[in-house]
């Protein structure tokens, strides 16, 4: 297997934490729009969508900051967001085989990244 150019991986996930986040992002922005045209017929729920929204870009930044400060806890939390997104993919596949692609693709090579042996070398020293 070839040796990775750590510093350039852990960026590279960063870059991809980071536009992850950014589609959070303009997903809350999205939601908190039609609350206030007046377009949501469910407030509530809405509310609390918006509110998980922004709470997930948020945390995806975090983590996008933290990888390459090279914390453990950062690999873990794009493991999961990874396999949310993968989840999401298959519900999607339904509707649209190249939006599940386009969601999965991704996801599945973020995910195979966090585990190659340099970024688990490089994010396994206790520094949180």
């Amino acid at each position: 297997m070839p040796k990775l150019n750590i510093e350039l991986t852990l960026r590279g996930l960063c870059v991809a934490f980071a536009l992850e986040a950014l589609v959070m992002y303009v997903a809350t922005g999205f939601i908190i729009w039609a609350m206030a045209t007046g377009q949501a017929t469910a407030i509530a729920t809405d509310s609390i969508l918006a509110l998980l929204t922004g709470s997930a870009a948020v945390w995806l930044s975090f983590a996008a900051r933290a990888i390459v400060r090279r914390k453990r806890w950062a690999r873990s939390a794009g493991v999961f967001w990874q396999l949310i997104q993968l989840t999401i993919a298959f519900g999607t596949l339904e509707a649209s085989l190249l939006g599940a692609l386009a969601i999965a693709i991704p996801s599945v090579l973020v995910f195979f990244t966090l585990f190659t042996r340099q970024v688990v070398d490089a994010t396994l020293e206790s520094r949180d």
